[in-house]
Order: structure tokens, then C-alpha cells, then sequence
């Protein structure tokens, strides 16, 4: 039984299901997404299907990939264009070598202790062709709103709250996670989508 699939499972119930609304961030990455027209992009941890809204919108065939499967039948209702997948982050990532020409993380990747979370990047990456991105957003460790520096640490800028663990992260802790890619881009800023804002980093990188 996967405690992490339950949880998900609970928190996703707990919305009554509406279309997904998407923020426009990936607008930035117009040029580069249009190298992906006849790949399709993977969106790993895609929650509500804000980004695979967005994608599908724009004409990009979308594999949509979360946990929680309350997620992904919420998405076959209001997105039905995509195809999608129920996928443990944990369990590797179910596509071939050097597949895939974008895919996106949106706020799914600090869920996870640091050798899990490096897993993770590799297995990313192992998918990406080469020069190929992951867009992704993670936590900030300025996001007190959201629970950073609250409960009990496990490691640094991860902790346990409530039965849950989130990790947070700084700059320096990007670089290394990423340190065996090209950083194209890296920014920190507020995201309003929440009742409280939310401080975010938002990352580009090219797999090398």
C-alpha cells in the first residue's frame, strides 16, 4: 500500500472538481516548447492539470503523470486531449531513453528526501534527449507560508509536518542538484494562485 498515493488521493478529494486555471509562466519558453510540436511533453506531478491545460490550449500533446489517480480522472474530465499516466517519481519514470524534448515539473519535486530527489533529476534526464529541458518550479526556503522552516528536520530544508514531508530549497541547493546541467534559467518570486502567497523558484535546465 503506497502511504504517498493515499495522501494525495485524500488532498485531491477534497476539491470539488472544476477546470484546472493556469498561470503563464511557461510563456517565456514559447521558442523552446515549439521544438517539442511532434513530442509530446511529459508533465510529471501535474495535480490539477494547470500546465497540461495550458499546453493542450497551445497545441503540444500533453502525457499528463501523478500519483494521485482522483488527479488524473479529474484531468480525463476536463482536459480529455491528453493522455495520461498514474506515476510514482519513486518507481522511475515508465519511458524510454532519450524520449522526450520537454518535460515540466511544477512544484513535484521536493516531496522527497536529497539521494531520492538526485534519483529523480537522473531519471529526468535519462528520459530527455539530448539538449533537451525540464522546466520545473520548486519551494523556496523563504516560503514561510507554506511551511518552510516549520516541523521537525529531517534534513537540511526538509522537514516533516503533520505526517508530511516538504522539502524547501535555496540557491545553493539547486546548483547542486542540477550540476550536471546547463542552468539556463533561475528565479525566485512570489506566485499568487494560493490564499497565502506562495515563494517559489522557477528553473530551466538542458540536459547536457
Amino acid at each position: 500500500m503506497n502511504s504517498q498515493r493515499e495522501y494525495w488521493d485524500q488532498e485531491y478529494r477534497k476539491y470539488v472538481p472544476k477546470k484546472p486555471k493556469y498561470d503563464l509562466w511557461l510563456d517565456k519558453y514559447k521558442d523552446i516548447l515549439e521544438l517539442s510540436k511532434s513530442t509530446p511533453i511529459v508533465d510529471l506531478g501535474c495535480g490539477h492539470g494547470n500546465n497540461s491545460l495550458y499546453l493542450c490550449e497551445r497545441g503540444y500533446k500533453v502525457i499528463s503523470c501523478d500519483i494521485s489517480q482522483v488527479a488524473i480522472d479529474s484531468i480525463k474530465e476536463f482536459v480529455p486531449e491528453v493522455e495520461t499516466m498514474v506515476v510514482d517519481l519513486l518507481e522511475g519514470l515508465p519511458f524510454k531513453d532519450s524520449s522526450a524534448v520537454v518535460i515540466i515539473a511544477d512544484l513535484s519535486l521536493h516531496y522527497f528526501y536529497w539521494k531520492d530527489t538526485l534519483n529523480i533529476v537522473n531519471e529526468i534526464m535519462r528520459v530527455l534527449e539530448p539538449k533537451g529541458y525540464l522546466f520545473c518550479r520548486l519551494n523556496s526556503s523563504n516560503d514561510i507560508n507554506h511551511g518552510a522552516g516549520q516541523g521537525d528536520l529531517i534534513e537540511e530544508n526538509y522537514y516533516s509536518l503533520d505526517g508530511h514531508n516538504k522539502r524547501f530549497f535555496d540557491r545553493h541547493q539547486i546548483e547542486r542538484l542540477f550540476n550536471r546541467c546547463l542552468i539556463s534559467n533561475v528565479n525566485e518570486y512570489q506566485m499568487d494562485r494560493y490564499k497565502l502567497p506562495k515563494i517559489l523558484w522557477e528553473v530551466a535546465v538542458q540536459k547536457v
